[in-house]
């Protein structure tokens, strides 16, 4: 499956795609199967309050932030060679940059890649390829915002992944040639469980160094965390989305890491 359609599949299956999907079909259905129809719209709204509300999302995210975060005393004895910072996105043609540049994700990630390298003087990679024919990769324009932006040098750059199991495997031989054992591998706090399975079936030796944490806003706690709000709609598909990654990686029972022929001795 290519990963424009693996995207496309992705769009309609995550809300709120999914909840117009159901609308429609109950739409469709309503003047000769009233019953299901009534329940596919019935499930559509339902469903939509409950991915829209806080308590909600938290919940869907406490159970993928299972990381810790690094503390100052790891960070002052640390036990990687290098930090691996994961790609996440970009925004496209932004018009006070002149073309694309680094995704509100991604620059989370730079920016605490950026405060491993100061803490620890680690050697940076960055890893991600460039799609819908894009003429700079996610790498390329990582590294100029860390050493633009952050001052931050970087080492290597990965510029042919599209996932984060081709995040992984086209690292590995990168990261075997330079002799390094063991890193710090930095992306989100929710995405953390998937990239981790990843960089180890890929037979990385990894530290989790996860950022982003997603933690309630003031107005989510208490009675607020029962009122729909475009931002917990965003939190739960994030969640999903990396529910289902996990689930297909599952299912599929090993990790695709990417071009096969790179793959040397075990990192």
């Amino acid at each position: 499956m290519s990963i424009l359609l693996t995207r496309a599949v992705e769009s309609l299956v995550l809300p709120p795609a999914i909840n117009l999907v159901l609308g429609v079909m109950g739409l469709i259905l309503l003047r000769k199967y009233k019953r299901a129809a009534i329940t596919l719209l019935a499930l559509s709204l339902v469903t939509l309050y409950i991915f829209s509300i806080p308590f909600t999302s938290l919940s869907l995210m406490r159970s993928l932030q299972t990381y810790p975060a690094l503390t100052a005393e790891d960070l002052r004895h640390p036990e990687a060679q290098a930090i691996v910072v994961l790609g996440a996105g970009r925004n496209y043609d932004a018009p006070e940059y002149g073309g694309d540049t680094a995704s509100k994700l991604a620059l989370e990630r730079l920016r605490y890649g950026a405060y491993l390298h100061r803490h620890t003087g680690l050697p940076i990679l960055v890893t991600g390829g460039a799609l819908h024919g894009r003429a700079f990769s996610e790498a390329r324009i990582m590294k100029d915002v860390l050493v633009n932006d952050f001052r931050v040098p970087v080492r290597w750059t990965e510029e042919r992944s599209d996932t984060t199991a081709e995040n992984a495997g086209f690292s590995r031989p990168i990261l075997a040639q330079a002799h390094i054992q063991r890193i710090y591998l930095v992306t989100h706090a929710w995405h953390m469980p998937r990239a981790v399975q990843a960089f180890q079936q890929a037979g990385i030796n990894i530290i989790p160094a996860p950022t982003g944490f997603t933690t309630p806003w003031p107005i989510e706690r208490g009675g607020f965390a029962w009122l729909p709000s475009a931002h917990a709609l965003q939190t739960s598909s994030y969640a999903l989305h990396e529910l289902g990654g996990r689930l297909w990686y599952g299912l599929r029972g090993s990790i695709n890491s990417g071009d096969k022929k790179t793959n040397g001795p075990g990192l």
